[in-house]
This record gives C-alpha cells, sequence and structure tokens, in this order.
C-alpha cells in the first residue's frame, strides 16, 4: 500500500460514529458570488519523503482503533457555544459513498446540511468509480471524476442541482479528455467554468513527473499544462483533493500543497503551500509559482507526533491559508489532545504567520485529528471534520465525530453527511 493509499485511509471518516449533532440555521438560498475572469491555468504534484512514513504509520494507527474498537463509546467534550451562523455557508453538498456492494462501486450522494436530508444518488456507470468532487462558488455546481481501473484513465462528469424540482440533480459526461492517470488534486473554479487537475504521468514508477492542467469545461480543451522535474510522486495529504487545490487571487492563480524534505531533520521536511499565476508565461510547476506558507510537515515532541498543516485549502482572497492539524500519541497513556489539540487555524500569505485560531477542540483524547473540507473566500470559517480516540476503561475508543462550522472560536455543529459507513468524507470525497 502506498503512502497515499495509508494516509487516505488513515483519514478516512466514519459516519456511524456522527451522532448527535443538531442543524446549523441557514438561510433559504445563498447569494451567488460575482463571476470571475477566467485565465489559463497550471497543475503541480509533490512527493512525501520516506521520513515522513512515521506520522503515516502514527494516522494508520488511528483507523485501526476507529475499525476495531469494541469498547463503549465516551462522547466527545461539548464544543464551545456556537457563534451566529454566517449566510455564506454552502447549503448543499456532493459525497461519495461506496455502495457495499460485490462491484464495490462508488456512488455520489447529494444532501442538504441545512435539514440534514438526501436529495439523490448517482451512480456511476459500470465498471467505473466515482473518485473525486468538487464545487463551484454558486452551490448549484459541481464536477465529479470518475477511475476506470482496468484502463488507468479518469474521466470527467458535470452535476448541477436544482433542488425542489423534479429532477434535483443532472449528470452530464463532460467534453475534457480522460487523464492517463489516478488523480491526485482537482478544484473547480468558482465561477464553475476551468477545472485544475493535478496528477503524475507515471504513477507507477520510481521517478514521475508532476503536473497539472487547466481545463475549459464548455469545451473540454486542455487551456495549459505544467509540471516539475522528476520526482518521487506519493500524496501526502488524504483525500482525492491530496494536494490541496484551490483556486484564489480572482481565478487568476491555483494554490498547492508541496513537500520539501529536510535531510536528517527532526520534523521530517517541510510541507510549503505554492500559488501558480495562471496567467504569467512559464511552464514549470515550481520554478514559476510562489511560496505562501511553510510549516513542518510533522513534529515529534515526547511521545506525541504532530503535523500543524495536516490538510489545507487556500481561501479565494489569496490571503489567507486555512490549515487543519492531527496529533497521535504513541502510547494510550498520550493525551495528544492536552498538548496539541485538533485544530482549524487560518495562515496569512503575506507573512506565514498564524492569523485565528477558528477552533480548538478543548476536550481529552489519546489522538485526535481535523479534516478541512471548505473555507469561506477569507478564511474566516471552515467547514470540516474533528475525528478522536480516547482511553475508555484501558482501551483505545473512537469518540463521536464533530462535523460543523468553525469560526470565531466556536464550532457550530452541522447534521451527519448522509452517507453510508465507509464514505471517503476527507477532502475531494466530498465537496461543498
Amino acid at each position: 500500500m502506498s503512502i497515499e493509499d495509508r494516509v487516505r485511509a488513515a483519514t478516512r471518516a466514519r459516519t456511524t460514529l456522527i451522532r448527535d449533532v443538531r442543524p446549523l440555521e441557514l438561510p433559504d438560498e445563498l447569494p451567488a458570488r460575482a463571476p470571475r475572469t477566467r485565465r489559463a491555468r497550471r497543475w503541480l504534484t509533490w512527493g512525501a519523503p520516506i521520513g515522513a512514513a512515521a506520522l503515516v504509520t502514527a494516522l494508520a494507527l488511528v483507523l485501526v482503533m476507529l475499525r476495531q474498537a469494541d469498547g463503549p463509546q465516551s462522547a466527545p467534550a461539548a464544543p464551545v457555544p456556537a457563534a451566529p451562523a454566517a449566510a455564506s455557508i454552502p447549503r448543499y453538498y456532493v459525497a461519495l459513498a461506496d455502495t457495499g456492494s460485490t462491484s464495490a462501486q462508488t456512488e455520489a450522494v447529494v444532501g442538504d446540511d441545512r435539514t440534514g436530508r438526501r436529495l439523490a444518488v448517482i451512480p456511476p456507470s459500470p465498471g467505473q468509480n466515482f473518485s473525486g468532487v468538487t464545487a463551484a462558488a454558486d452551490d448549484r455546481t459541481f464536477v465529479l471524476s470518475s477511475y476506470l481501473a482496468a484502463q488507468q484513465k479518469t474521466t470527467w462528469y458535470l452535476l448541477r442541482l436544482t433542488p425542489g424540482t423534479a429532477h434535483p440533480a443532472q449528470l452530464t459526461k463532460l467534453p475534457i479528455k480522460p487523464v492517463p492517470a489516478h488523480v491526485t488534486g482537482l478544484a473547480l473554479s468558482p465561477d464553475g467554468r476551468e477545472l485544475a487537475v493535478m496528477f503524475s504521468t507515471a504513477p507507477t514508477s520510481t521517478n514521475t513527473r508532476p503536473q497539472l492542467s487547466i481545463y475549459s469545461l464548455s469545451s473540454g480543451v486542455a487551456l495549459d499544462t505544467w509540471s516539475a522535474n522528476a520526482v518521487k510522486e506519493n500524496s501526502i495529504g488524504p483525500g482525492a483533493n491530496a494536494e490541496g487545490l484551490s483556486w484564489v487571487d480572482g481565478d487568476r492563480s491555483v494554490a498547492f500543497r508541496w513537500f520539501d524534505p529536510v535531510p536528517g531533520g527532526s520534523n521530517y521536511g517541510v510541507l510549503t503551500v505554492r500559488t501558480l499565476d495562471v496567467t504569467a508565461a512559464g511552464h514549470d510547476l515550481l520554478a514559476d509559482s510562489r511560496l505562501v506558507l511553510q510549516v513542518p510537515f510533522a513534529v515529534v515532541r515526547g511521545s506525541i507526533v504532530t503535523s500543524p498543516c495536516h490538510t489545507s485549502l487556500a481561501a479565494s482572497d489569496g490571503r489567507t491559508v486555512v490549515c487543519s492539524t492531527v496529533s497521535v500519541g504513541a502510547r494510550a497513556s498520550s493525551a495528544a489532545c492536552l498538548g496539541a489539540p485538533p485544530s482549524f487555524v487560518s495562515y496569512s500569505t503575506a507573512t506565514g504567520k498564524p492569523l485565528q485560531v477558528l477552533y480548538r477542540y478543548q476536550g481529552q483524547c489519546v489522538n485526535g485529528q481535523a479534516l478541512l473540507l471548505w473555507t469561506d473566500p477569507s478564511g474566516s470559517q471552515a467547514i470540516g471534520f474533528i475525528l478522536l480516540v480516547k482511553v475508555v476503561k484501558g482501551k483505545n475508543t473512537p469518540s463521536p465525530t464533530l462535523f460543523g462550522v468553525a469560526a470565531d472560536g466556536h464550532f457550530t455543529p452541522l447534521p451527519a453527511p448522509v452517507v453510508p459507513e465507509g464514505a471517503d468524507l476527507s477532502s475531494g470525497g466530498i465537496a461543498f
């Protein structure tokens, strides 16, 4: 199993652990965002070092405990009383879920995070599996990727929502040429016109060429492509959008995650977030992009391993990056959440310094991880999960998962995603 697979597995949220969360009151409709000017784009991928395997292994242990724990579940500490919800929180989402059939297909589930209801279920074509999903800013337009393992290629579909109608979800195949690889990052531009896609041109080789391509949804044409020098491709983020792709600066740039190894370093290397101006000349993913954030990929403090930017998304205003954190205790007696509780934290792209703790979990746990799914244009609000493992009667036991909106130090629960057990609810497995 590759590092990418192990990290993705270790960060899958089990929906059976999500319970007793109250709905967030939202307005009936969301204001549409102003259209953004279209530009050509670029694309990238990055590699994870062997040193990062320590954190990956620790994260994998979290998954084992979540799946195998048979003791009673303890309730997490009550979230901080919620602040009033802002009207900018998207109402509809699309989540990917395993059907549980012998064909092991993955379907797309359309849900309403205001009511907690399921609007539609869309199965993939025979022989295919939905592998990723991304959303535009209008809360009605989504793009789904579908991976055909037999042919090792990814195809693309447009999903439009019309809630309240007889057919609330309409799926259409896009004219984009199939990508000859498994995609590790995807992001639909806020105006819904262009799709950023990241993949490796040789995913099974020891030396690969990470590539970022921008496609026009209307014509299917590849508008531009960027690649990096040959590196070993191993996505270190969880989910189908492991590279944390997002559009920033009025759709002029694409932000992505990149790993810079530090040989012999105690922090397993440096995680960076970079932005690529897709309107400028050049086709080198790294040389033509700009560093906006740099943090340790993993830090070891005694028996606790911490990743300060386990998942990340750059806000569309280009001024802010929101990170989620993960802490894993090496021993059952380690209270990882006391020393480094799972959190959502915003950073300035101008200084690289923390701006605000959107929310920090305040209870105890052995292991805790926050997963970031969405952030507003200013990076002041985030939607995500907090997954916890505690010690109950001497056993590592999963606690009910927290799901909701982090903002101003408060956590406002949302109804649990209406998907079956086993759904990939990491970034790219669910989109708002």
